[in-house]
């Protein structure tokens, strides 16, 4: 429902019948006005469609010796309707005609009188074409746009939101009704595709779709808008105390916001900032250490990045064969001084020995004679003790001089080893330059380690560089990001010290004031906005059942695109079929 045109005689500034035309011929509006003007014309619109009051016809009257009428004509397309509403404000006589390009037919005449304090059978005809008829309610809202200074075209906008709501569920219901008779003859199965009869009633059944899906779309975008509008005069309609006050100062960009919604997804925004913020520092950082040891390496230590593998394991080698030889010469000395200890024992008990068979064992014999004075006793003792002296003594020095060619055997294995070692630590030498003095190999045992340290580092901060930047590429977390900024970087500086409290001072003030609003009495306006919006929801969800109960009849679930792509695809199958056939048909 649109307004063709505005007739006015009598108004003033329109002393002579004047017609405005706002639409051209393919229905694009051409008419615009400002501020005043715009008031104007909202108000003669209103006027000639629910009348005016006494005071309000002295306000809007022109000067009556210029034009003796004072009359009004708005022109409303209603599809191919056109509602044609005519008000004399000298007589409060109006007529309202309905025409179509066949016929045209009068559905009320007679007098309508604003402020006498009768009932109004007018209004109750009106009623049918439009929810609502009292005049202060569309000027309650209309006025605020208009002092919000939103342009013509918007505050029509506004007018037709509110003026449709009858027409637009009453072409649901129509919908709806069509919807049901074509259900009972869509039988569940796949159609013939090659069937050109077939194919044209499955796009019969599409069309149906297509319209009601169109229709539940602007449902929807009607009911956001009528939300909205119910929203912001409820709003306007709180007792404006300090509370109020302080959310207008301090909560300008975001008082209409969802306090509880906004505070989760801001502070969530502020830790994945912090987080990309810190993930993108610590990737600097280890990109900087990366360039430093890449540059250490390639400077200082180049010449150990083009040595064999084997470089390493000779280094390592000759570091251990290092300390076996000092393990090795420490044995040995161990071993030469139990040598030199043993053969001073050995010595030692070669001289007691022979001094025991050489001087005690005669001394023995002579004292023996003396004492016995015979022969025959003192031959077998002096032999007694002679073989007890070689048995305890030459037992224990053979012992003895065993062990010493034990630890005399040990020693030159020891020192084979030794020398064996001393070879390979030659060869190694011999090999690699820098194992020719101690003071080279102990350089470059130090860089030589150093580089290695250097490498395992730089390949565990090459993983953790790759695990940041997985991190920061992630789709989910650059998505989220980006839909927040959106949503928010206009509204609210997350960079702000105090957020969090500044967020927790929202949500307080937010809920005293919805406190506030459900113990204050809804506006007349409010519930008939409420009335509408819940026929809205109702009618939406009527359609949405429609739409799927016919979809799953036809199966469109298994082409998986949308209802206008199905329908090309349908009409393209009809015109090649219609093609090949060589048969004109009509789709």
């Amino acid at each position: 429902m649109r307004i063709q045109s505005l007739q006015l005689s009598g108004f003033k500034g329109f002393d002579q019948n004047t017609t405005i035309n706002f639409l051209d011929e393919h229905q694009n509006l051409v008419f615009e006005a400002q501020g005043d003007e715009s008031q104007f014309f909202i108000h003669a619109i209103l006027g000639i469609i629910f009348g005016m009051s006494a005071e309000e016809k002295l306000l809007f009257r022109g000067d009556p010796r210029l034009n003796q009428t004072f009359t009004g004509m708005v022109s409303l397309a209603i599809d191919h309707k056109i509602l044609l509403i005519e008000r004399d404000f000298e007589t409060d006589v109006i007529a309202c005609l309905l025409t179509d390009p066949q016929s045209s037919r009068p559905i009320f005449q007679g007098k309508d009188i604003v402020d006498n304090g009768f009932s109004r059978p007018y209004l109750d005809m009106l009623r049918s074409i439009f929810p609502i008829v009292d005049k202060s309610l569309y000027l309650e809202i209309l006025n605020e746009e208009i002092a919000e200074g939103k342009p013509f075209s918007e505050l029509l906008n506004s007018l037709y939101l509110l003026f449709s709501p009858s027409f637009n569920l009453n072409k649901v219901q129509s919908l709806l009704n069509q919807i049901e008779t074509v259900s009972n003859e869509v039988l569940p199965g796949k159609f013939d595709t090659n069937d050109i009869q077939q194919l044209s009633r499955f796009k019969d059944f599409l069309l149906i779709l297509q319209k009601a899906n169109a229709l539940r779309n602007e449902l929807i975008d009607n009911l956001n808008k009528l939300t909205y509008l119910t929203q912001k005069i409820r709003q306007k309609h709180l007792h404006k105390d300090e509370v109020h006050k302080k959310l207008e100062e301090s909560f300008e960009l975001i008082k209409d916001q969802n306090p509880i919604l906004l505070r989760a997804e801001v502070l969530l925004w502020k830790s994945l900032e912090q987080l990309k913020a810190q993930n993108e520092a610590e990737l600097k950082e280890v990109e900087s250490r990366m360039a430093s040891i890449e540059q250490t390496l390639k400077i200082d230590l180049a010449e150990y990045d083009q040595l064999p593998p084997e470089a390493d394991r000779d280094i390592k080698t000759y570091h251990e064969n290092k300390n076996k030889i000092e393990k090795l010469k420490k044995s040995i000395e161990e071993l030469q001084v139990q040598i030199r200890l043993n053969d001073v024992k050995f010595k030692t008990w070669k001289n007691v020995k022979l001094f025991f068979i050489g001087v005690v064992t005669p001394l023995s014999f002579i004292l023996s004679y003396v004492a016995f004075n015979s022969w025959l006793l003192i031959i077998p003792e002096a032999f007694f003790f002679l073989l007890i002296f070689l048995f305890l003594f030459g037992h224990y020095h053979t012992k003895i001089r065993e062990k010493l060619l034990n630890l005399q055997e040990d020693q030159d294995i020891l020192v084979k080893k030794m020398n064996d070692l001393k070879r390979d630590q030659q060869k190694l030498q011999e090999k690699w330059y820098f194992l020719k003095d101690e003071k080279h190999f102990q350089m470059h045992k130090e860089r030589l380690l150093r580089y290695k340290e250097l490498k395992s580092n730089y390949r565990h901060l090459k993983q953790q560089a790759q695990r940041l930047k997985e991190s920061l590429e992630q789709p989910s977390f650059n998505e989220q990001l980006t839909n927040f900024r959106k949503k928010y970087q206009h509204l609210i500086d997350i960079k702000r010290p105090d957020l969090e409290s500044y967020l927790d001072k929202f949500v307080a003030i937010k809920s005293e004031l919805n406190a506030m609003q459900i113990k204050t009495p809804e506006p007349p306006i409010i519930k008939e906005l409420q009335k509408i919006t819940h026929e809205y929801r109702l009618a939406i969800q009527n359609l949405k059942q429609a739409y799927n109960s016919i979809s799953d009849r036809l199966n469109l679930h298994q082409y998986n695109m949308p209802i206008d792509q199905i329908l090309d695809a349908v009409d393209r199958k009809i015109k090649n079929i219609a093609l090949k056939s060589g048969i004109p048909f009509e789709y």
